[in-house]
């Protein structure tokens, strides 16, 4: 039996992706502004507020992947800067 290949962070299942951006949230060294925006994400997603009813098939589930997604992309965007 052969062992699977390691996974890059662009191929993490949902989860584990989760899971990278809670360290980022919880690192000493992140930049405060990453930190913000991550927090803020995960109000969003939490929050019972949104720009599309989730009641509206479809649509109000994908307005929060949307804007969770581009906050996160923003995110780590800023935190690679950073580091380079």
């Amino acid at each position: 039996m052969t062992s699977s290949p390691k996974n890059s962070p662009g191929q993490l299942p949902l989860w584990g992706r989760i899971q990278s951006w809670a360290r980022l949230l919880f690192r000493r060294d992140t930049p405060w502004k990453v930190k913000a925006i991550l927090a803020f994400a995960i109000l969003y997603i939490l929050s019972p507020f949104d720009l599309v009813p989730d009641w509206i098939v479809g649509f109000g589930l994908l307005d929060d992947l949307t804007v969770v997604s581009l906050l996160v992309a923003w995110a780590i965007k800023i935190a690679e800067k950073k580091t380079k």
